[in-house]
């Protein structure tokens, strides 16, 4: 009889390990869509403003402590700058992510981006 319940407490707590590991993972990727929502705003400014400059860099800053609460960094080596038309800007958006469940894990979410300048 004691089996039984040892095997019963077993399956409870790799189902809830589970469960917890799923909800984590959902998190992570919905992190992973709002990287991607933040980066097509960067793109948007990189285009309006001609590159990162003063200006660009203030408003993604605004918007990124008001949409994301400051979670995200852009770096890139073409800050403060503005770029002719048609010239490329790259960049990365970095973020850290931590898990839920598992506040020792956490994973760096880096994504590479680059716009053209659309200013004439």
């Amino acid at each position: 009889m004691l089996e039984s319940t040892t095997m019963e407490m077993g399956k409870l707590f790799v189902s809830v390990f589970i469960i917890f590991s799923m909800v984590s993972l959902t998190l992570f990727f919905s992190e992973v869509n709002q990287a991607n929502e933040y980066k097509q705003y960067v793109n948007y400014q990189i285009e309006r403003n001609g590159g990162l400059t003063s200006e660009a860099i203030k408003k993604i800053e605004d918007y990124n402590k008001e949409h994301f609460g400051g979670e995200f960094e852009v770096q890139s080596s073409q800050m403060n700058q503005q770029f002719p038309f048609g010239q490329e800007v790259s960049y990365k958006v970095n973020a850290t992510h931590e898990f839920l469940f598992l506040p020792i894990v956490s994973r760096e979410i880096s994504l590479k981006g680059a716009a053209i300048s659309q200013v004439r």
